[in-house]
């Protein structure tokens, strides 16, 4: 009975001690306005050991966890009167595992919370100008809310819909007057991606109604939305659409319903690919920002008119250089002169629609006597890109347009020439398809290691590459191999210490150029999707450019490889072993796979140790062109622990391809039903080894039998004598091979050779009894 309680309680302590995989799924409320303290609730699955709940970025303070349920988080948080503006990743760290990044936005308005019923114009709710209403849209809902504006008043109504992440939530807004007339609406903004603005100048005194819906009458109660409605200026793009970093730039916001507003900005000191920006008028700021771009270039203006070749803005800037400028109308092109020197390798690349511009950009470049040297549509999206050398000193020129001829005062465009300049950037690998979430951080516990696929993208150089990520958690390494360049991904383990501290941290992880003249280094990048639209399209997503490393409690198990003694030979086969140590009460299965197979190198999809078992053969299979050098794997295992999975990894480990010791070519033999056969092997020695190796003739059709043979070193064929029963069917079999077993340090080295041998079954001949191959 002791005995029996003892075990009981082991079990006990393993259920209570491993809480996994937390799971957040939204946000109440969905944001809150700066300068205020607020209750927020964070959604999800597994989280009553929430220890941490923390935003990327700075101006959202919690200051207390009040509750932590399986179900959801309470916090208490503060938001800065100096908080950006705009979207805020947020997630939640439990001792045990790191959960889904989701958003929170900030605004600067007060927020009111919609009320029932107000589906109907007579019954809208009534709000003032300057607030921000937080509302659903079940089913077949329509909103309804009114506000007072004077004549000649400025009436803005945003809505963030799609832009909170929580659905494929197509808003659409519009404002009528008190007759129901519609004055302005919205389906889909370029600016917004998929969400819907109005801006307008009030025609008289009096009440407006602002319409919000799903653009067919759906909707759902996750349907979410904030809708913006007041005084504030809504331009559509800001002019130029870039700038030097560290200077202050005169700007022009463009498209807002009272004209152009001028607007002085400083710009970081750092380069951004998107710089938010926000048009401000007697204190009230744009809901949401247009976006700049900021990098290290002089800006050039456009100076109209610059239609054509011949009235061309003309610079005397060389490259590197940003031209910018505005397709104002239908059927326009603008044109730019610049220099370049002969033999100079340039790029040129758009952002217009990165930027949210209308733009759809067409981009030539000419030399100086208008031969056309490149031409590009979309080598980024929708934005284009291209790369030149010039052919003489001198004038060049470039031409900037929409591909369907399209303009407008929000078509804004920034064209950046430079010289071709080596670029690198990392991010960890979907782990499935459509899947941005899983593993796209690091949750290590404690004595234990967390293995993650990394992903490196070259361009204009190629070389190894180093790895580091400064001021891990204390107790934290990471370790990592060199990335050779003849690769774009590789496994990274992070240990931690037994004792280290549960805590997470968000780090830059970063990736160099070593070993090479080409100087260049490169930062952490996840792409996150969190709404996705028909056909696996991404209707909308966010960035982040930190990794978050994290310490939780100890795992039940721990994973090893042994590593093996001998290498993997080309055309050649190795089952590697996979150890679990398990604590005392945890038999639970556990799922192993490869993180990632060297090139030529395959493996299956996963392996099991099963319930109660401590080991699992993992096999490997090598191709006759796998790369031969040493290389560094791990396996990370998956182990249901309380309802969630729980995730850790072997050591990285050593593997070395290396060349087969032989290999061979079958001859082609025929014989009939009821013959003996012989088929011979021709062998080429490549490396020598020692004592025999033992050699199987595979692939054989049934009713054929031969004996295994051996070799040694100094063979230069083998030959095998085949039964062929008189029962055995005729047909031809190409698919012959020789399993070869080389023993090194006391472990086999299994070798195909010969792949491709046929042997041909024909009907016998009357009388024939001769030996086939004889």
């Amino acid at each position: 009975m002791r005995t029996i309680a003892v075990v009981l309680l082991a079990c006990l302590i393993v259920a209570e001690a491993h809480a996994t995989s937390p799971k957040l799924n939204s946000t109440t409320p969905t944001g809150g306005q700066r300068g205020t303290e607020l209750e927020l609730r964070l959604n999800g699955a597994r989280l009553d050991d929430t220890e941490e709940v923390f935003f990327y970025a700075p101006g959202i303070k919690v200051l207390k966890i009040e509750s932590a349920k399986a179900d959801a988080v309470t916090v208490k948080v503060k938001i800065a009167p100096d908080c950006r503006l705009g979207e805020h990743l947020v997630r939640i760290r439990t001792s045990t595992g790191v959960s889904d990044v989701r958003t929170f936005q900030v605004g600067a308005f007060p927020v009111v919370v919609e009320e029932e019923p107000n589906s109907e114009l007579g019954k809208a709710q009534k709000i003032s100008l300057n607030a921000t209403v937080s509302g659903t849209v079940p089913s077949e809902d329509v909103d309804y809310f009114q506000v007072e504006a004077k004549k000649g008043q400025r009436l803005c109504a945003e809505v963030e819909a799609m832009r909170l992440g929580r659905g494929a939530f197509d808003v659409y807004l519009a404002v009528r007057d008190e007759s129901g007339q519609v004055l302005a609406a919205s389906d889909d903004a370029m600016l917004l991606t998929r969400d819907a603005f109005v801006s307008l100048v009030a025609p008289r005194d009096g009440s407006y109604f602002i319409q919000v819906r799903e653009s067919s009458y759906g909707g759902k109660e996750d349907y979410h939305y904030r809708l913006h409605v007041g005084a504030f200026p809504r331009p559509t793009a800001v002019y130029p659409a870039g700038g030097p970093v560290g200077e202050t730039v005169k700007v022009k916001f463009v498209g807002d319903a009272t004209g152009d507003l001028a607007q002085e900005l400083k710009l970081p000191a750092t380069p951004q690919e998107k710089f938010g920006v926000f048009a401000e008028v007697n204190g009230l700021p744009a809901p949401s920002p247009n976006w700049m771009r900021v990098s290290p270039f002089p800006n050039v203006l456009e100076a109209l008119p610059n239609q054509d070749r011949e009235h061309a803005t003309s610079t005397e800037v060389p490259p590197p250089m940003a031209l910018n400028g505005i397709i104002s109308r239908k059927g326009e092109a603008d044109w730019f002169r610049f220099k370049a020197k002969k033999g100079q390798a340039l790029e040129a690349s758009v952002f217009a629609r990165r930027l949210r511009s209308a733009l759809d950009s067409v981009l030539e470049i000419f030399d100086a006597s208008g031969k056309s040297v490149a031409v590009n549509d979309d080598a980024s999206g929708p934005d284009s890109s291209l790369k030149f050398t010039a052919s003489e000193d001198g004038d060049h020129f470039l031409r900037v347009k929409d591909h369907l001829g399209d303009g407008g005062r929000d078509y804004v465009y920034r064209v950046e020439v430079t010289p071709v300049q080596p670029t690198l950037s990392v991010n960890i690998p979907e782990v499935a398809r459509n899947d941005s979430q899983t593993r796209q951080y690091i949750a290590v516990p404690r004595g234990n290691r967390f293995a993650t696929m990394i992903s490196a993208k070259r361009a204009n150089f190629s070389g190894d590459l180093a790895f580091g990520v400064e001021g891990l958690p204390g107790g934290v390494k990471l370790v990592a191999d060199m990335m050779s360049s003849k690769v774009d991904a590789m496994p990274l383990v992070f240990e931690a210490a037994p004792d280290a501290p549960v805590a997470g941290k968000l780090l830059d992880l970063t990736a160099k150029s070593v070993g090479s003249d080409v100087k260049v280094a490169g930062g952490f990048r996840h792409e996150i999707e969190l709404v996705q639209g028909p056909n696996n399209t991404a209707y909308y997503g966010a960035r982040a450019d930190k990794l978050y490393v994290a310490v939780t409690k100890a795992a039940p198990y721990k994973l090893r490889i042994e590593e093996p003694k001998v290498p993997l030979v080309q055309a050649g086969a190795m089952d590697l072993k996979i150890v679990a140590e398990r604590e005392p009460g945890f038999d639970e299965a556990i799922t192993v796979k490869m993180l990632w197979n060297p090139p030529g190198v395959s493996s299956a999809s996963d392996a099991t140790i099963a319930k109660g078992e401590t080991s699992v053969l993992y096999r490997l299979n090598a191709t006759g062109e796998a790369q031969t050098r040493a290389w560094k794997i791990a396996v990370l295992g998956a182990a249901t622990v309380n309802g969630g999975t729980l995730n850790v990894s072997s050591q990285l480990a050593g593997l070395e391809i290396a060349p087969p010791f032989v290999a061979g070519k079958i001859e082609t033999v025929s014989t009939s039903p009821g013959l003996s056969a012989r088929i011979v092997c021709k062998l080429e020695q490549r490396q020598p080894f020692d004592g025999k190796a033992t050699v199987k003739l595979m692939g054989l059709p049934e009713k054929v039998t031969v004996s295994e043979k051996q070799i040694s070193k100094d063979d230069t064929e083998v030959v095998f004598d085949l039964a062929v029963d008189a029962k055995c069917p005729t047909g031809s079999h190409k698919n012959l091979f020789c399993a070869v077993e080389v023993k090194k340090q006391g472990q086999v080295i299994p070798h195909s050779i010969g792949a491709g041998g046929i042997l041909r079954i024909v009907p016998p001949k009357k009388g024939e009894t001769r030996v086939a191959g004889k």
